[in-house]
C-alpha cells in the first residue's frame, strides 16, 4: 500500500475512533489531538488569523421561472407586472367577430394572492397601462423597462386594493375589442398585453399565482360579449405570458452588513485565505456560519427561510460552477451549513475565488436577509469558517 493510501486510511481510522469517543477538536484556535502518527487540528477564523473580505452587489436577472407575481413598492424596491393573454374563441362567435357584429359589455381580469411583503395595513393600489411593443417572458428583466413601449393611460377600474384573496380590476372594453379583433384578423389590431405598475401612494408588495401548468388560481381573463337581439356569452382568456420585473437599489444598509435580496437580485461574495491550510492536510469537515443582523433582515407572508451557497468559478464575471451547491440554514440568529466539498475543491487545485451567497427562493418574493460581513465591529459577528482536518505527524 502506497504511504498516501495509508495515510488516508489512517486518517478515516482516527476520526471514527474520534468521533466515536465523543471527543472533538477545541474551539479555541487551532489545537491538535494526537493519535498514531496522525493530528486531527480545527482551524476557526473567529479566533484564528484567516483573512476575509465580503461585498454585495446588485444582479439583475430574469424572474420568468418565477411561480407569482409582484406588484407594489415596499422598501428599497418598486414591483411591476406584465401580462398578456389568449383568448378560446369558439367558431360561431369567430364568425360573428369577423363580421363585427359583436359588442364587448365588460371585461375584467382576476388575480389570485398568494403573498404580501410590508405592513398587511398599508396602502396599496396600482395602474394598468396598454403595452405597444412585444416582449418575451423568457428574456424580459428590470432593464427591459426602459425600452417597453407603453401607453401613459390608465385603463383600469374597480380595482381591488384591500386585503383579499380574490384581486380583480375592469379593464376598458376598447383594450379587450382590440385583442378580439386581433384574434380575428392580426392585421388589423395587436395584442402585447398590459402592464401593471404600483400607484406612487402603494406601501407595500403584493404576490398572485402565476403561470402553472395545472392552472390553478392564475390569471384569468373575462370578456362578456353580446350579438345584439341574440345572446351574451363570456369568452376566458389564459395566460399566455406573464412576468415580473422589480426595480430599485440595493438595501442602504449600514456599511459592515451584506445585503442579500430575492427578485430585485442582490447578492454577496465571501472570500477566505486559506493559504494558512497546510497542503499535506486532509479536510474532514468545515462549517459556515453567518450572523444575520434581525432588524435589517426583512421578511414577507411565506418565504424560504434560509441561504445558498456556492463555489466561484470566474467571481469577475458572476459565473458560479452548479457542481458545488450548499444550504445554509436559520436557527436563531445565525444561517450555518456545512461546506467541506467547497474547501476540499479548493486543496485540489481549484481555484479560490470566493463563494457566491443568496436566497434560497432568489426567484420569488423581495426578502431582504441582511447578515454581518467581514468588516463587522465585533469580530465575533463576522463570517465564521471552522475547518477540521488531519495531517500527518512528523
Amino acid at each position: 500500500m502506497t504511504n498516501k493510501k495509508l495515510f488516508s486510511l489512517i486518517s478515516a481510522i482516527t476520526i471514527f475512533l474520534i468521533i466515536g469517543c465523543n471527543d472533538s477538536p477545541t474551539d479555541l484556535g487551532v489545537e491538535f489531538i494526537s493519535q498514531d502518527g496522525v493530528e486531527v487540528f480545527k482551524l476557526d477564523s473567529s479566533v484564528d488569523s484567516i483573512s476575509q473580505q465580503s461585498n454585495h452587489f446588485k444582479k439583475v436577472i430574469n424572474l420568468g421561472s418565477s411561480d407569482h407575481l409582484l406588484i407594489g413598492k415596499a422598501d428599497n424596491v418598486t414591483a411591476k407586472t406584465l401580462l398578456r393573454f389568449a383568448i378560446i374563441i369558439p367558431d360561431t362567435i369567430l364568425t360573428e367577430l369577423k363580421a363585427r357584429s359583436l359588442t364587448v359589455l365588460d371585461s375584467y381580469i382576476e388575480l389570485n394572492k398568494d403573498y404580501s411583503f410590508g405592513d398587511s395595513a398599508a396602502l396599496f393600489d396600482y395602474q394598468v397601462f396598454k403595452i405597444n411593443s412585444s416582449w418575451s417572458a423568457s428574456t424580459f428583466t428590470a432593464d427591459s423597462l426602459s425600452i417597453l413601449l407603453y401607453d401613459n393611460v390608465d385603463l383600469s377600474s374597480n380595482r381591488t386594493t384591500t386585503n383579499d384573496t380574490l384581486y380583480s380590476f375592469h379593464v376598458d372594453t376598447t383594450l379587450t375589442s382590440s385583442w378580439l379583433q386581433h384574434y380575428a384578423d392580426t392585421s388589423v389590431a395587436s395584442n402585447y398585453g398590459i402592464l401593471l405598475e404600483p400607484t406612487t401612494n402603494s406601501q407595500k408588495v403584493l404576490g398572485f399565482t402565476a403561470f402553472n401548468i395545472s392552472g390553478i388560481d392564475d390569471p384569468r381573463l373575462r370578456i362578456v360579449v353580446q350579438k345584439p337581439g341574440a345572446y351574451i356569452d363570456t369568452l376566458i382568456g389564459y395566460i399566455a405570458a406573464d412576468i415580473s420585473a422589480v426595480v430599485g437599489e440595493v438595501q442602504n444598509t449600514v456599511n459592515e452588513n451584506l445585503s442579500i435580496q430575492s427578485s430585485l437580485t442582490s447578492e454577496a461574495k465571501l472570500f477566505f485565505d486559506l493559504s494558512v491550510l497546510p497542503e499535506d492536510c486532509v479536510v474532514n469537515s468545515a462549517k459556515l456560519t453567518l450572523t444575520v443582523d434581525t432588524i435589517q433582515t426583512k421578511t414577507g407572508s411565506n418565504f424560504t427561510n434560509s441561504l445558498r451557497v456556492f463555489l466561484f468559478s470566474d467571481s469577475a464575471k458572476k459565473e458560479i460552477s452548479t457542481s458545488y451547491i450548499y444550504t445554509l440554514t436559520r436557527s436563531g440568529a445565525n444561517f450555518t451549513g456545512d461546506i467541506t466539498n467547497i474547501i476540499r475543491a479548493w486543496k485540489n487545485n481549484v481555484d479560490n475565488q470566493g463563494m457566491l451567497i443568496r436566497a434560497t427562493s432568489e426567484l420569488r418574493g423581495v426578502e431582504i436577509f441582511s447578515v454581518k460581513g467581514s468588516s463587522a465591529a465585533d469580530v465575533s459577528q463576522r463570517p465564521k469558517l471552522e475547518i477540521v482536518y488531519a495531517r500527518k505527524k512528523y
